[in-house]
């Protein structure tokens, strides 16, 4: 009896033991299975962040073909999202092996990842230094958009080196930035550099020469050169105006100390005559800066063409016309267009003329030293039929307006009149 309960027992546990074998295979297998797929997502991972893989693509799209300067069609929410892509295959490759115990191989995917997200960091790290730098100018077109470099481009009004010393750090603290890209933004921060000096430099000349927005008495033409010289030097338009403006008083005040000394030397005879000189200088000082304030900003904004075309026409016609109307006639051109034979003109020439033909014209050359070439040249060729048809006469004709050209020296005028002139130019 004892035999056959030992034989039952043993057949029982036998049966258990199969039954748990077979229990931990199907286990082993189910979690074999699981590993298979979890492993199946790493390599699409892998993939993805592998050379010719879509996010790997994205990423090479932030930069241009030689992946050193940033696209120029990169956005700030292009960006994040590559970021935020980036994040969420890191999270899964954790997510995974740590569900797993780090049974899976995820050495791959999680290089692949890392490296794709340095490359994200440096595109960020790029795009915010490139769009302060943009920030440094007053100009419209941006100075840096993706391989297109700007170096020359104006300030803004208000920049300072703080400003700038603020982008430079953040250029230092990050040694991944390098290359042609940051030679470029190099040169953009010295072209701004460069710029900011330069109006501290106007600023500290013209601290020296002034007292407030009055010239100092002391002020000397070698004050007003040097400070004429460096303001020619600033990109901004509105500092210089304003840097400008200031000059202009300078001038002012130096000629008339020039024609105080000229009163006080003239009347040193008599210290009662001297006294007067004095005080007509202080009120001659005073109308000039006033003048300087006013009527010498009128021709501010117009160019040298349209200011020389009305002190022309003031100089040899004398009175505004309807309108005034400015041509110029390239040299070698015949001087009578009309008739064979004609000479023609030795230098490039500028014809000025009226609404209508009694208004007058002038064709003259520019000596660009306040003085021209008048040429008499006349408004109608009414040299008869027979004459028209004879090269000999329109050369003789044409040949003597050439010979008979005079010198005019070009009055500046008064400023008011000047500009009436050039408000009726066409």
């Amino acid at each position: 009896m004892k035999k056959k309960v030992l034989g039952i027992s043993i057949g029982v546990i036998a049966l258990i033991a199969i039954i748990i074998g077979v229990i931990v295979l199907q286990k082993q297998a189910t979690e074999k299975k699981k590993i298979t797929t979890a492993q199946n997502q790493i390599v699409t991972i892998e993939k993805e962040t592998a050379k010719e893989g879509d996010l790997y693509k994205e990423v090479e799209a932030l930069f241009d073909e030689k992946q050193d300067f940033l696209s120029k069609e990169i956005k700030t929410t292009t960006i994040k999202e590559i970021k935020d892509k980036l994040l969420k295959k890191q999270t899964e490759i954790k997510k995974l092996n740590h569900e797993f115990n780090n049974k899976l191989n995820t050495n791959t995917a999680e290089t692949n990842s890392k490296n794709l997200q340095k490359k994200v960091a440096l595109a960020q790290s790029k795009w915010e230094i490139q769009t302060e730098v943009n920030e440094l100018f007053s100009s419209k077109e941006p100075a840096i958009k993706g391989d297109n470099i700007k170096t020359e481009l104006p300030i803004t009004i208000d920049l300072t080196k703080e400003k700038i010393t603020k982008v430079t750090d953040k250029i230092k603290e990050n040694k991944e930035l390098k290359g042609k890209w940051k030679e470029a933004i190099d040169s953009m921060l010295k072209n701004a550099t460069d710029q900011v000096n330069q109006v501290e430099k106007i600023k500290n000349l013209l601290n020296e020469s002034f007292n407030g927005n009055v010239p100092k008495e002391t002020v000397q033409q070698s004050d007003y050169d040097t400070l004429n010289k460096e303001i020619e030097k600033v990109k901004n338009e509105e500092l210089k105006t304003a840097f400008t403006a200031k000059l202009l008083l300078m001038k002012a005040m130096i000629e008339t100390k020039g024609q105080i000394n000229a009163l006080t030397q003239q009347q040193q005879a008599a210290e009662e005559e001297v006294n007067k000189a004095i005080e007509k200088a202080k009120a001659d000082t005073t109308k000039a800066l006033e003048q300087a304030r006013g009527d010498d900003k009128l021709l501010l904004g117009y160019s040298d063409d349209q200011i020389e075309y009305a002190r022309v026409w003031l100089t040899v016609i004398g009175v505004k016309p309807s309108e005034l109307n400015a041509k110029t006639i390239p040299a070698g051109t015949p001087i009578n267009q009309y008739d064979k034979g004609s000479a023609t003109y030795p230098t490039d020439v500028i014809i000025l003329y009226g609404g209508y033909s009694a208004e007058g014209q002038i064709v003259y050359s520019s000596n660009r030293n306040g003085t021209i070439n008048v040429y008499p040249v006349p408004s109608h060729w009414q040299i008869g039929a027979e004459n028209a048809n004879n090269p000999e006469f329109v050369a003789k004709m044409t040949q003597d307006i050439l010979d008979n050209v005079r010198l005019v020296n070009v009055d500046v005028g008064n400023p008011r009149d000047v500009l009436d002139v050039i408000k009726v130019q066409k």
